[in-house]
């Protein structure tokens, strides 16, 4: 039976928001970093590298990997401890453990051990040993906002909580084409809904390419956002802007944080029209983008007790090649800015984790998994 959640115009503004600004450094804040690159001993597997490891995640405890072959449903658990292959899992497609989508974006490795298999219209919930656990209807969830009189649904963008019990997710238009006007928090056992309007998706439509060429079906392609639940609590970010929203679950109340970076630019700019025709204009449409300062998503690193993100923006040119700068920039529990710093001779971060204190970013060598390691010294001074 469809469950149609609906949201009062008294919730949808939630208890609490606030707008801060962080724009000093600490100067007393030190850091510096060694490197080294690892490799994984695959035995005689071959581990699936041709999507750079984007159906993969790592156990709450840091000690396994897995990826998902999204052709052969084949799940590898790697042993992060010993670096190498622990075990693969057949996932079933069909029967009643069937999994078989035509399409996943991620997965995610719940506390309990248990892997979240996102589609487009479900999650699937399997356990290590590839048994279906329960599935997670999205086009159940049919969301009307009593005060816009327009019924919504959950998108692309969703996330669950370690603990499985939460799902946060941006909300689409049934036609596509307006953009998100918030998330939506919701309890899976008890289906009671948080909506928390945000102007965030809608800043970032401007970004968005449309390629139409002749009467074929039409490509677009957009800037990120990122959610993610850290400590239980809810951290909304994008890749064209400098800043943070954190909505804290227990209090039901959202912050947002902005910051200055001197290092990159704050923001993205429409240098490049929204709608295209031809290859060449697609090409030159997503270069003047692409060229342009790029936020990846916040991590957090435990042992520490502060935030990592990091980003890219372009630095010089090489006759017609862009080379880009990586800078690391630091925040403490409360989102103050606390340092910016340049990666020398770093490579491209790719599905970074944190693990033994050390941050963790995957390369193919030779079609080969590989990690390199970034080993972060901090003092204050």
């Amino acid at each position: 039976m469809t469950r149609y959640l609906y949201v009062l115009i008294a919730i949808a503004f939630i208890s609490c928001s606030s707008e801060k600004k962080s724009e000093a450094e600490n100067n007393d804040f030190k850091f510096s970093y060694t490197t080294d690159t690892v490799m994984v001993d695959a035995g005689e597997h071959f581990f699936f590298l041709n999507e750079d490891l984007s159906l993969s995640d790592v156990s709450k405890d840091r000690k396994l990997l897995y990826n998902l072959n999204p052709k052969t449903f084949l799940l590898e658990i790697v042993n992060l401890d010993d670096l190498k292959l622990e075990k693969t899992v057949q996932l079933e497609k069909e029967g009643p453990d069937g999994i078989g989508l035509p399409y996943y974006g991620k997965i995610q490795v719940l506390e309990n051990g248990n892997i979240g298999l996102f589609g487009q219209f479900k999650i699937h919930i399997v356990s290590e040993q590839g048994k279906l656990v329960k599935t997670i209807e999205l086009d159940q969830f049919k969301i009307q906002n009593n005060d816009q009189k327009e019924e919504e649904k959950i998108g692309w963008t969703s996330v669950l909580s370690d603990d499985g019990k939460l799902l946060a997710s941006t909300l689409v238009n049934f036609d596509y084409k307006t953009p998100a006007k918030g998330i939506v928090v919701i309890e899976l056992e008890t289906d009671s809904i948080k909506y928390i309007p945000m102007k965030l998706f809608e800043e970032l439509k401007q970004f968005e390419i449309m390629y139409q060429e002749g009467n074929a079906p039409g490509i677009a392609t957009g800037e990120s956002s990122f959610l993610r639940f850290i400590d239980n609590n809810l951290i909304i970010s994008s890749s064209a802007y400098n800043d943070v929203y954190h909505y804290n679950t227990s209090s039901d109340s959202l912050s947002h944080y902005s910051f200055t970076a001197s290092l990159t630019d704050n923001e993205k700019i429409r240098n490049f029209p929204n709608e295209v025709h031809s290859s060449k204009e697609w090409t030159d449409a997503e270069k003047a983008k692409n060229e342009q300062v790029s936020f990846k998503e916040f991590l957090k690193l435990p042992e520490q007790n502060i935030f990592w993100r990091l980003s890219t923006d372009k630095d010089r040119m090489i006759a017609d090649s862009v080379v880009f700068k990586q800078v690391a920039t630091f925040f403490d529990a409360d989102f103050k800015m606390l340092k910016e710093q340049e990666l020398e001779n770093f490579h491209d971060f790719r599905k970074p984790f944190f693990k033994d204190g050390m941050l963790y970013s995957f390369i193919n060598i030779e079609d080969e998994l590989a990690f390199v390691r970034l080993k972060p010294t901090f003092s204050y001074e």
